[in-house]
């Protein structure tokens, strides 16, 4: 995730609980910033979410890369929706 999102997404720490990571990623930002890391941060949360119920109860996969392209699909419809700036 930090890859392709230009650095803004920081890997939190071995150990660390997924919320306080996300509060590490988002403490010290600008609020223009900060919107745009917790957007990533929520979409990418949400597919990973739908993946994994896909797997468990319709008994479906998808790639890796197919869940980030759902995500910058998603990313795309909310920037067109709200005409905010790209992420990349």
């Amino acid at each position: 995730m930090r890859d392709w999102s230009a650095g803004l997404v920081q890997v939190p720490e071995p150990g660390m609980e997924l919320e306080d990571g996300w509060k590490n990623s988002l403490s010290n930002l600008p609020k223009a910033e900060r919107r745009i890391v917790a957007a990533l941060l929520m979409y990418t949360a949400w597919n990973v979410w739908k993946e994994r119920n896909q797997r468990v109860f319709e008994g479906v996969s998808v790639s890796a890369p197919q869940v980030f392209a759902f995500i910058e699909d998603e990313l795309g419809l909310r920037q067109a929706a709200l005409r905010v700036p790209s992420v990349s």
